[in-house]
């Protein structure tokens, strides 16, 4: 049994579009860089992003060009064939999750607790530099 998920994450390249199928269902798409290579030999392709149902319907006010965020979800190549014949595939990943920020969450609630153990960090150093409590100078050898 293979399993097929996947997670990008990246700025958007465009306001999110939706549209509506023929059964009323709501397409929320977007499309998303993912770099291949390093250096000079370094390639930057898109893959496009959709999400089916209820939660299309709201996400094109909240998705904009620029917006950081990290999608994780099915990935397929959709075919189709243009008007003038030519069959044409592009990589798409149909969206389960989506996170804005692109850390996996809100960036100034991810941020707080990373703030409060630099903090605990800070106090720590304090206490170890003091002699304990009970010192003597009776040395046991």
């Amino acid at each position: 049994m293979a399993i097929n998920t996947i997670t990008a994450s990246g700025n958007l390249g465009k306001d999110c579009e939706q549209r509506w199928t023929p059964n009323g269902k709501a397409v929320a798409s977007f499309s998303l860089p993912v770099k291949q290579g390093y250096g000079e030999h370094e390639k930057v392709s898109w893959v496009i992003c959709k999400m089916f149902g209820p939660k299309a319907e709201k996400l094109p006010e909240h998705l904009t060009k620029g917006m950081k965020v990290t999608v994780t979800g099915e990935f397929v190549m959709e075919e189709w064939t243009s008007q003038s014949g030519e069959k044409k595939s592009a990589p798409i990943i149909i969206v389960d999750k989506l996170d804005f920020g692109g850390n996996g969450g809100n960036q100034a609630g991810s941020q707080q607790p990373a703030r409060q153990s630099q903090q605990s960090q800070q106090r720590q150093p304090a206490q170890q530099n003091e002699p304990p409590q009970d010192w003597d100078d009776q040395i046991p050898f």
